[in-house]
């Protein structure tokens, strides 16, 4: 009874956490994308499958909102089928970032690598940070845990000794198509890719950033990566420090309400045993 009590304690936790321990909606989000999708496969290499990602992207970072996304790197000529984007080669050239919705940085040579000199030239720190605490969306393309970004991330150093993939400290393949769509990705506008050979180069381990706020998890990356580092994971190549401007949670499932009702009942039984 004692064992069953406490898988019940467990299993509720876990079940309580997935529906309430939600970051916030919109306030100060960071998306970390391992994927050169919208930079290369789409820009680039001009493959329809990565334009969809590339709108759908859009449409999750900037709603409604007459602002345009800010669109800052050394890839010029990102466009886009929905939401109104503007090029930038650096933060300064952007000029006011409170003028944007939401801003998303590229990679560096719009492939496979995440481009640190975007932020560590002078005032663009400060100034992500200020956007940021104002409530703005940041997405950073193929983030690779550079210590570069731990002024927004948080990350202490530690964040590329976490990061799969290209550039990456941990195990794992550097290009793969294996990531699948979340139902909390379902929630915010994504979709399934198709096979862009490859829409993933990063992986992040959820056990490291998910203490650190980043708590949804868009696209859960290639199951390999788990098993290429024992251990360690799940893994995630996009993750989310908040729900996009259009997303939401998904709607728990009647199992995991049974579940938690379940866990519930437990934790009472076990409650009343010390009383008595």
């Amino acid at each position: 009874m004692r064992n069953l009590l406490k898988y019940l304690f467990s299993a509720v936790m876990l079940t309580w956490s997935c529906f309430t321990l939600v970051p916030s909606a919109h306030a100060g989000t960071i998306i970390l994308e391992g994927s050169d999708a919208i930079g290369f496969h789409c820009t680039l290499a001009a493959e329809p499958g990565a334009c969809v990602y590339r709108d759908q992207v859009w449409s999750a970072i900037g709603g409604s909102s007459p602002l345009p996304i800010a669109v800052i790197g050394d890839v010029p000529g990102i466009g886009s089928g929905t939401h109104p984007v503007v090029d930038f080669s650096s933060v300064a050239a952007a000029g006011s970032l409170s003028s944007y919705v939401a801003l998303y940085f590229t990679a560096g040579g719009g492939c496979c690598a995440e481009n640190d000199g975007l932020i560590t030239a002078p005032g663009a720190a400060a100034a992500v940070s200020t956007y940021l605490a104002s409530g703005g969306t940041v997405m950073i393309e193929n983030y690779t845990g550079g210590s570069a970004w731990d002024f927004a991330v948080g990350a202490g150093g530690n964040g590329n000794a976490n990061v799969a993939g290209v550039n990456g400290s941990l195990a794992g393949s550097t290009c793969t198509d294996g990531e699948t769509v979340s139902a909390t990705g379902l929630a915010n506008g994504f979709t399934q890719p198709p096979a862009i050979g490859c829409w993933t180069h990063q992986a992040y381990n959820q056990a490291f950033f998910g203490p650190l706020g980043f708590g949804l998890s868009f696209f859960d990356a290639d199951p390999t990566y788990a098993t290429d580092n024992p251990g360690l994971g799940p893994f995630s190549s996009l993750l989310s420090s908040g729900l996009t401007v259009t997303g939401s949670t998904p709607t728990p499932e009647p199992a995991s309400l049974a579940l938690l009702g379940a866990g519930l009942v437990g934790l009472r039984l076990l409650r009343n045993r010390k009383r008595g």
